[in-house]
């Protein structure tokens, strides 16, 4: 009995020691080994910062072991680098062409961009258009836009870009403002581009804030409103929107009520001068 007392009582020991011995252990498939970088990355009661080394440790380990999600991964760090780890549009190209061949149609957005920006040595229009079709008759918003913005630029294709556009525009903001820019520019239509203007300004793409305020501020094509012009430079301005930014600070400085305004104005340009000190991060060719 004294020994069956005792076995019992070293059972929660031996528990214990089995737990820790567990989380010790190396993660042994692709998906431990990914969820294991995703612990790394938040910060924790051990470490004041994530541990972006150990995480791109476990999330190489995954994706060469064929997890889709780790390669995706990998692919958008190498491609906007950061925490340490330098842009390599090459190492993006690698890992997205990876996940592209396991069917990522997410991969085969960036991929086009990759080769449509030239990030790869040249620029090839011709794999962009590739990439983003493939992406884009999967039904993926962002390879509609991307593929009718390209579509859009040339006569002979335009309307097959317009179709693209209007497909991808109840997604992506941006597809509606490309839709106000053909129309207006090209099409000559300036009722038409005004609407979608304002489509995508209502769905928060700040260049359609902006233009559809200049707009509104102008009365030509639509009504005069000052006041909603105003409202949507604040909400371009508000998404750090630089030339919104910089319109904003001019009408309220040199406006009627100037004085009234110029603590707001002088909030927008100090907030104008700091980002105007950070570029934005992009791949470096």
């Amino acid at each position: 009995m004294r020994g069956m007392r005792y076995f019992l009582l070293l059972l929660p020991v031996l528990s214990l020691s089995a737990c820790r011995n567990d989380e010790s252990a190396e993660p042994a498939t692709p998906q431990a080994m990914y969820d294991q970088a995703q612990v790394l990355l938040k910060p924790n009661v051990e470490h004041d910062a994530s541990d972006y080394a150990g995480a791109m440790k476990y999330l190489h380990q995954a994706a060469e072991g064929g997890l889709l999600r780790a390669q995706l991964d990998l692919g958008g760090i190498y491609f906007a680098g950061g925490h340490g780890v330098p842009a390599d549009p090459q190492k993006a190209y690698n890992w997205f062409s990876l996940a592209a061949a396991q069917g990522s149609r997410e991969a085969e957005v960036f991929l086009g961009i990759l080769h449509h920006e030239g990030f790869l040595g040249k620029q090839n229009k011709e794999a962009a258009l590739k990439h983003w079709r493939s992406a884009a008759e999967a039904g993926v918003a962002e390879g509609q836009y991307r593929l009718g913005r390209l579509l859009a630029q040339e006569a002979a294709t335009r309307a097959e870009g317009v179709a693209w556009l209007v497909k991808a525009s109840a997604a992506v903001p941006q597809a509606a403002t490309a839709l106000g820019n053909l129309y207006y520019q090209y099409l000559e239509e300036a009722n038409t581009a005004a609407a979608w203007y304002e489509k995508g300004a209502l769905a928060g793409d700040p260049m359609a804030q902006h233009v559809f305020a200049e707009m509104l501020l102008l009365g030509d094509p639509v009504a005069k409103d000052e006041d909603r012009g105003l409202a949507m430079l604040r909400m371009a301005a508000g998404q750090d929107y630089k030339p919104a930014m910089a319109r904003l600070i001019n009408l309220l400085r040199n406006g009627k009520n100037a004085k009234e305004n110029e603590n707001e104005a002088a909030a927008w340009d100090a907030r104008l001068q700091e980002i105007m000190k950070t570029p934005a991060p992009r791949p470096q060719k």
